[in-house]
């Protein structure tokens, strides 16, 4: 009789503890931010009540503060020359294949903080293509506008500007040629603000732009998306502030031309990778200054040793006697540590630049001819609870 009654005080104590963490808003935001971000949008589904605390802008703040580094992969993108709908891949470091890589003919145009837009056909009507923005974590997504052809082939960039750090609102930008000249091209930009769920045409009207000016690779940062062109090596910035397109400058070296593998954000800084030609395995990262004013050397380093480990990398070509790819820079658990991605013919290694050490991701069976007939593209993978 003792030990059922044990087990029924048991029962009403633990029966209390959930009340208690039940009514108590504090408790149960500290609890849920500790979660994965997949389970807690699940949550919003089990009362009105977790569904009011997951779905405020203040949870989706403390939450990406709390959760600093949630990454769970990458997204590489692989082009064959004149390849028209490059495969995406999903590069696992924990997350699982996300379902939206098998839509058919979906194109990934950005990616930015876990929300991604992305363009689809539709498929009774292929001349028509429609764009969206979405969150791969919760399902979610949001129609925005739709083309007919020609048009779609007018579009040049269709990009994210979101910091779930400081707001859970999110900003789109769409660029689109109007027409085309020997030396230049006239832009529309319209920009597209979550908060009201409107567009809104620049403030600019129309761009006058030199024609090398870019919007191949995009990348959000301080409140400015800067686009990346790898044909003309350009860099330009649309600014959020007085919607001007503004160039920037490329890094100053002391001797030789240079070639640009990676541009891209990581850890709130501006990044270039690039190296001396003609091809080597030293390398240099590049930084932004905070105020846009240049660039200064951040590391200098040597692919010497990762060579050496991996002996597909060495050609037997003296224009290019090694071939790898950069793909993607970001921050490792450690102030001021870096971490390059990179793709040879073995795989996708991560080589910290620091120590010097590197780690094979995962495997990529490639030959020397398709390595050097491919680009590579990579987004980082990850959640955010945002709602779009």
């Amino acid at each position: 009789m003792a030990s059922r009654g044990g087990r029924k005080g048991s029962n009403i104590r633990a029966s209390s503890s959930a009340a208690e963490v039940g009514n108590s808003e504090d408790l149960l935001n500290e609890i849920l931010v500790r979660l994965p971000a997949i389970p807690i949008l699940r949550f919003k589904l089990v009362s009105k009540q977790w569904y009011s605390i997951i779905s405020t802008q203040k949870f989706t703040v403390t939450y990406a503060k709390r959760n600093p580094n949630p990454r769970l992969g990458f997204l590489l993108h692989t082009r064959l020359n004149f390849q028209p709908c490059p495969p995406t891949l999903f590069l696992s470091l924990g997350g699982k294949h996300p379902n939206f890589l098998d839509i058919p003919k979906l194109e990934i145009h950005h990616v930015c903080n876990g929300l991604l837009c992305c363009s689809k056909p539709h498929v009774h009507a292929p001349e028509i293509t429609s764009y969206y923005v979405c969150n791969h974590s919760s399902g979610q997504s949001k129609w925005l506008r739709v083309l007919r052809s020609p048009c779609i082939e007018r579009v040049k960039a269709f990009n994210l500007a979101f910091d779930p750090l400081k707001s859970p609102h999110y900003r789109l930008v769409f660029v689109s040629e109007l027409s085309s000249l020997d030396e230049y091209h006239l832009i529309k930009i319209d920009v597209y603000l979550s908060e009201t769920e409107s567009w809104r045409p620049s403030k600019k009207g129309i761009y006058i732009l030199q024609y090398d000016i870019g919007f191949h690779i995009a990348v959000y940062w301080k409140d400015a998306i800067y686009w990346y062109n790898q044909k003309n090596q350009s860099l330009a910035y649309f600014d959020f502030d007085d919607d001007s397109v503004e160039s920037l400058p490329k890094p100053q070296v002391s001797a030789g031309a240079m070639t640009y593998y990676y541009f891209g954000e990581s850890g709130g800084h501006l990044h270039l990778v690039g190296a001396c030609r003609p091809w080597t395995t030293l390398f240099t990262v590049f930084e932004m200054k905070e105020d846009r004013s240049g660039w200064f050397v951040k590391y200098n380093g040597d692919f010497g040793a990762l060579a050496a480990a991996f002996p597909k990398m060495v050609t037997n070509k003296p224009n290019r006697p090694y071939v790898f790819s950069l793909v993607n820079l970001l921050r490792g658990e450690k102030e001021e540590e870096l971490i390059i991605v990179l793709t040879i013919p073995e795989g996708v290694i991560g080589y910290n630049v620091q120590d010097k050490t590197f780690e094979k991701l995962c495997n990529l069976s490639l030959s020397e001819r398709k390595m050097q007939q491919m680009t590579f593209k990579a987004h980082q993978y990850i959640e955010t609870v945002a709602s779009i």
